[in-house]
């Protein structure tokens, strides 16, 4: 899993999380959600949904998918 977090960046890609459950709205108006990723229980945000509301704070993976820099969420 730690190949997929890099600094402030974190593998938030929908397609790598499982038991997603949303638990709160950030106050940029996107879900917070609870899910499995990487065999851990953790809570943050989807990227597709920070693409909407924050580009700049998603990047790509060289592995495809999409990472979020949570400082920009602020």
């Amino acid at each position: 899993g730690s190949a997929l977090m890099a600094g402030g960046l974190f593998a938030s890609d929908r397609r790598l999380k499982s038991n997603i459950v949303r638990v709160g709205t950030h106050p940029l108006g996107i879900g917070i959600y609870e899910y499995d990723i990487f065999g851990k229980r953790q809570r943050g945000v989807m990227a597709d949904e920070v693409l909407t509301v924050r580009p700049s704070a998603v990047h790509r993976h060289a592995s495809g998918y999409f990472m979020v820099d949570y400082g920009q969420l602020t």
